[in-house]
């Protein structure tokens, strides 16, 4: 059965062989399509868009952190960001206790002239606007040109050098003091305030802060804090012998200074050496 069905294949293709397209190409075509055979034609049913019944949900909106209150202030008022913490860690970020806080609020840190931290955190004060985050901003001879953090210290740290941020190598300097505590608007309160401040970075994550809470993890120093700036204190810019007092405060973005904070770095003695 199957040398027939292959016989009668072989016949198939002997009659036809090459003029297999030929036969093709002269089969017959169609005529085409009358316009008045298109009008008959039956067009094809469609589904009304249907309205909606239930309106769609709205979208839930993102959390927003305060804008401010806009709030007209009394001349001399400070309306600012609070300080929420003012103080120092170790190096690896962990905490550091003051041996003593003195009846002013004052904390008192005894540490080595360096290799440690200062920490300052702020939220938002009176006027409801967030920390600004500016820690340099020199213009020469303006004394108004100064960063968001504005913090000093009453004596010389490190040479004391008045180069406005000298912290590059080769040439690093140290932070000129001002004694006593003041945010006078004078070119050397500036520039001594630029150069200390430009020494700090910025965090605003609790989770990507520079200290570290009592498991370990990272967190600022205190839950209510919106912006943290850190410091490690090198060498070159050492606390002195003896007792500094470090004065800070923060702007908020439409510039306003909250209120001062400070704090006391106690450097000990070197123990005398041995003969």
């Amino acid at each position: 059965m199957w040398s027939g069905y292959r016989l009668f294949v072989s016949f198939l293709v002997a009659s036809c062989g090459a003029e297999l397209c030929a036969c093709a190409a002269h089969a017959p075509v169609k005529p085409p399509v009358s316009a008045a055979q298109l009008a008959e034609i039956t067009p094809v049913p469609t589904v009304p868009l249907e309205t909606p019944t239930t309106p769609a949900a709205e979208a839930t909106p993102l959390p927003t952190r305060p804008i401010g209150a806009k709030i007209k202030h009394r001349k001399g008022e400070v309306i600012g960001p609070l300080v929420t913490f003012f103080g120092a860690a170790r190096a690896d970020g962990t905490s550091v206790e003051p041996v003593s806080v003195g009846k002013n609020g004052i904390p008192t840190y005894r540490l080595a002239g360096s290799g440690f931290m200062i920490v300052v955190e702020a939220k938002p004060g009176k006027s409801g606007y967030e920390p600004s985050r500016q820690v340099f901003m020199n213009v020469p001879n303006d004394p108004k040109a100064r960063p968001d953090l504005q913090i000093e210290t009453t004596r010389d740290m490190g040479n004391g050098s008045p180069a406005v941020c000298d912290r590059q190598r080769p040439n690093i300097g140290g932070i000129p003091g001002i004694a006593p505590p003041s945010f006078a608007e004078t070119q050397r309160i500036t520039d001594a305030i630029n150069d200390f401040g430009c020494r700090f970075e910025t965090f605003i994550e609790s989770d990507s802060a520079c200290t570290l809470d009592k498991t370990g993890d990272y967190a600022f120093a205190d839950p209510s804090t919106t912006t943290q700036f850190c410091m490690i204190v090198a060498r070159a810019y050492a606390f002195p012998v003896g007792t500094t007092l470090l004065s800070v405060r923060v702007r908020d973005s439409e510039g306003n200074p909250g209120p001062i904070k400070q704090m006391r770095i106690l450097r000990p003695p070197e123990p005398a050496r041995k003969p």
